[in-house]
């Protein structure tokens, strides 16, 4: 939004935005020139959260439009590994046969956030890099343990979700992928039936170098909250050991949510035991998969 002496508050239009220099560069490393010589800079990719910081009075000299660089929107594999370009989008990457193949759960998980409209333009690194709660792309990838690649102008760095809600970006870098470890992905399943109160995305790995048990990797979120990790090292040999022991397993995990996990609308309390709920329901159809 805008205030206009002769308009009062009225909405940002193209026609109130200023000048902008525009970029369009062609490949990874002329978006890294390009932010380097930039003034005051932004990403235009999908564009559909760039909206929404323009009303909220983000002002910038420059736009970088990535919509020629497309390299960012490739999805890859290797033989524990998917990667998937920062500029995929929501609708083309949930549909991916590389995706659905790899990491099913998760796929579907991605399927079901937004509606139609930003699911065919919005791009998953534009999901994460808006840093907002209610965005769903940091919590699914979050509870997959997956890896962001950035390209810098001195290499490559890889950081974790969390790397990005601690403000450890670096300055003047791309987000170019995100990396999801297939190796010993066994289950995956996603929970936002309560949205906006509580959503929550967990996955079970057999452990690593061939060990015994699984490890559940959970992460939680709210309206309000960035996601919280919660991990167990759990015993068995089958996915049916944890879908019996699913309520006893919820409980544990939840019993390690942070003491200051709590918004506006859900206190501590009500998330631990809706959570837990909600992820004993989920781990005990892991069976079923």
């Amino acid at each position: 939004m805008q205030l206009l002496s002769s308009a009062g508050l009225v909405p940002t239009s193209a026609r109130s935005l200023p000048r902008l220099k525009l970029y369009e560069p062609r490949s990874v490393a002329e978006t890294l020139d390009a932010l380097g010589r930039a003034g005051n800079p932004v990403l235009l990719s999908g564009g559909t959260d760039l909206v929404a910081r323009f009303n909220e009075g983000l002002s910038p000299g420059e736009l970088i439009n990535l919509a020629q660089v497309a390299e960012l929107r490739t999805v890859c594999v290797d033989a524990c590994h998917l990667r998937i370009g920062a500029a995929v989008t929501h609708g083309a990457g949930c549909s991916h046969p590389m995706v659905r193949e790899r990491v099913p759960g998760f796929a579907h998980a991605w399927s079901r956030i937004s509606n139609p409209r930003i699911r065919f333009r919005a791009t998953l690194g534009g999901n994460l890099m808006a840093l907002r709660p209610r965005y769903e792309g940091s919590l699914l990838l979050t509870a997959a343990g997956a890896q962001l690649e950035f390209a810098t102008a001195s290499g490559t760095l890889n950081l974790a979700p969390a790397d990005l809600w601690a403000g450890r970006i670096p300055a003047r870098s791309l987000l170019t992928a995100i990396t999801i470890d297939t190796d010993g992905l066994a289950w995956y399943a996603y929970e936002r039936s309560m949205r906006p109160l509580i959503t929550l995305a967990a996955c079970l790995r057999r452990p690593a170098a061939g060990g015994a048990g699984w490890h559940l990797r959970c992460a939680v979120g709210t309206e309000y909250l960035r996601p919280a990790v919660l991990e167990l090292a759990l015993p068995g040999t089958e996915l049916r050991d944890v879908a019996q022991a699913a309520k006893d397993i919820a409980q544990q995990a939840f019993a390690q949510l942070p003491m200051d996990f709590f918004d506006p609308v859900a206190t501590r309390a009500y998330c631990m035991a809706a959570g837990s709920v909600l992820l004993a329901r989920q781990l005990a159809g892991a069976d079923r998969v």
